[in-house]
This record gives structure tokens, sequence and C-alpha cells, in this order.
């Protein structure tokens, strides 16, 4: 009987010593993966915004390119016309006052 109780004592004494061991730093594992969904969080939301950023400057590029564009085509819509009425009329109106 002897031997049996100090069987199960060390039975019981392992059993709490694997709680312990099996518990041990849960805390610290629980935070450290939060902490990392944070950061993995954080990483996708700055990729994202980076990406923004580089869509807005190939729209700011095309639209300086049309902005030049609608420049363009009203001095060569007032050259047409002007080389219409020289000619249709042969010749140019007066000249303005200025």
């Amino acid at each position: 009987i002897g031997k049996m109780l100090a069987a199960g004592a060390a039975f019981l004494a392992a059993s709490a010593g694997a709680k312990e061991v099996a518990t041990y730093n849960r805390d610290n594992f629980k935070w450290d993966l939060e902490q990392r969904l944070e950061r993995e969080t954080w990483r996708i939301d700055m990729q994202v915004k980076r990406f923004e950023l580089f869509r807005e400057d190939v729209r700011d590029l095309v639209n300086l390119t049309v902005d030049r564009m609608d420049t363009y085509h009203l001095v060569g819509a007032l050259f047409l016309s002007f080389c219409v009425v020289l000619f249709v009329e042969g010749r140019v109106h007066k000249a303005p006052p200025f």
C-alpha cells in the first residue's frame, strides 16, 4: 500500500506539473498572437495606401496629358479657323483693336 500511495502521489505531482507546463507562457503566447495579427493588418493597410498613391500618380499623369491636349485642341481650332478664313475669303479680317 505504501508503494501505491507513493506512486499515486508521484502521479498527482506529475499531472500538476504537466498542467503548469501546459499553461506556462499562455498569456504571452496570446499577446504575441494579437500583436502579430495587428502587425499584419497594419502591413496590409499600408500596402493598400501605397497602391492608392500609385493610382493617384497615374491619374495625375493622365490628367496632365488630357489638360495639355485640351490646350492643343484650342490652339488647333483657332489655327484651323484662321486657315479656313484665309482660304475661303482670301484675306484676314481687320486687326483687333489691341
